[in-house]
């Protein structure tokens, strides 16, 4: 490796800072769907957004979910239950996030696709996409 090149590398990422979003005129809202211990929700929240929601159906990744984020600060925050009974919130959010399992998909899993009860929740993810319309929407 070219010491030369790496060093440029290393100068072009210290320059890259992502702007903030919390001067914003409006704080950016999000929903987070399969919430698992709150891996989106962390860039998020540090980025200025404000969580109104989340799903979840594992009861012991809710609770460490539970004791991590919601504080007397979001008590009002909503526990939107199993993807699969979602359709519309009971609010307008600006963002949706989530990480869809991946096991139907991996070459560490059984490779099963639709064929996998997990793979099918991508039309209950876009099912809610159409419902609620956000901004955006990131998934992985």
């Amino acid at each position: 490796m070219n010491p030369t090149m790496y060093a440029q590398q290393l100068e072009l990422f210290d320059l890259f800072n992502p702007k903030s979003i919390k001067n914003a005129r409006s704080q950016l809202t999000f929903v987070d769907l399969f919430a698992g211990i709150g891996g989106f929700r962390i860039p998020l929240e540090e980025l200025g957004c404000k969580c109104l929601g989340y799903s979840e159906i594992d009861q012991k990744a809710i609770q460490v979910y539970r004791d991590n984020f919601i504080k007397d600060a979001n008590s009002d925050e909503v526990y939107l239950g199993d993807i699969t009974n979602l359709s519309q919130f009971p609010f307008a959010i600006d963002v949706l996030v989530g990480g869809v399992p991946c096991q139907p998909w991996s070459i560490a899993g059984k490779m099963q696709g639709l064929d996998d009860p997990r793979g099918k929740l991508w039309t209950d993810v876009f099912r809610v996409v159409k419902a609620n319309r956000p901004k955006a929407f990131i998934f992985e």
